[in-house]
């Protein structure tokens, strides 16, 4: 008798933790595994980013951080939650301080930025490049390794396929080269605007 009572009782919580796990898998929409359906060329202000916009289950992804970079706001990732700021109400502000405040009186890019947002900009450019330097790397690194592996006798397919994936990485490769020039050039112009105030 108590192992039909052991047996029910576990049929009974097997269930239970079955539908609920399945319930909670319900409430949590993921794209992780599903398919890349197209690809959008992204502008902003009329000026062609280096990186592309997928589609993805009928919804359009932008790249985050290209189109914060290309307008000048803030991105931080703070634990599961993304913040950006573009600080406009700062902008409109400081632009009637004076030179002696640490505002930049000059006209261009940067005009009216205060030395705070321009030393957390090229904080945040420093850290673009870093990383943007490191991908690059990983991507060589792969590279290597393909062209190690493009000595090997394989089918066709494989050929092919591993052709594709070389042609793809090479493609990344390039956008991340430009991505770090463009980053490079405006830590230029940010140097050049910190060292105006100082």
């Amino acid at each position: 008798m108590k192992k039909w009572s052991y047996l029910l009782s576990g049929v009974l919580i097997g269930a239970v933790v079955a539908t609920a796990s399945s319930a909670f898998a319900d409430q949590i929409k993921s794209l992780v595994g599903e398919k890349v359906a197209g690809e959008y060329s992204v502008k902003v202000n009329g000026n062609s980013l280096s990186e592309n916009a997928i589609v993805v289950d009928g919804k359009a992804h932008v790249p985050l951080r290209a189109v914060t970079d290309s307008l000048g706001a803030n991105l931080k990732l703070d634990g599961k939650t993304i913040q950006i700021s573009t600080d406009s109400s700062t902008d409109t502000k400081t632009t009637s301080l004076s030179e002696t405040d640490g505002v930049i009186k000059t006209e261009g890019q940067y005009a009216g930025w205060s030395i705070v947002k321009l030393e957390q900009r090229k904080s945040d450019l420093e850290k673009y490049i870093s990383e943007s330097e490191n991908s690059k790397e990983k991507l060589n690194h792969e590279l290597e390794i393909a062209d190690k592996l493009s000595k090997t006798s394989v089918s066709s397919s494989t050929l092919a396929i591993r052709e594709s994936n070389v042609a793809k990485t090479k493609k990344e490769l390039d956008s991340i080269e430009s991505a770090i020039a463009k980053y490079k050039t405006e830590l230029e112009e940010i140097n050049k605007a910190i060292a105006s105030l100082k």
